[in-house]
């Protein structure tokens, strides 16, 4: 089985942009990378960031991958996903980790739009 990749680069608007920012550009690239599809998979799937992205913004970590983290709990999540970054990103990955579990009751009902 060939492991699944989901390119971070890909979300970068515009393609140079150096932040990855905005719940709402993490939702729109969650529905593009079919994320509610692919936490019923049972294959993990290496996110990588691209050493270009000097920031990721916890707002678009929660967008893209705050469901995930509610769905699957914490530690099926890090299972799952399984991120290829630098330590600075691996950081705002564990923020935002924690972050998607103390906001579940606040936007629950919200991300189904």
């Amino acid at each position: 089985m060939t492991q699944t990749i989901i390119d971070l680069n890909d979300a970068r608007i515009p393609a140079n942009s150096e932040i990855l920012s905005g719940r709402d550009c993490g939702k729109t690239f969650r529905r593009r990378f079919e994320l509610d599809k692919r936490d019923k998979s049972a294959e993990p799937i290496e996110v990588a960031i691209p050493d270009e992205v000097i920031s990721m913004n916890t707002s678009f970590f929660l967008g893209l991958f705050g469901r995930s983290v509610r769905t699957l709990g914490p530690a099926r999540f890090r299972l799952k996903y399984r991120f290829k970054c630098d330590p600075i990103h691996m950081a705002s990955v564990e923020e935002g980790i924690e972050r998607a579990i103390k906001e579940s009751d606040i936007f629950t009902d919200r991300e189904s739009a």
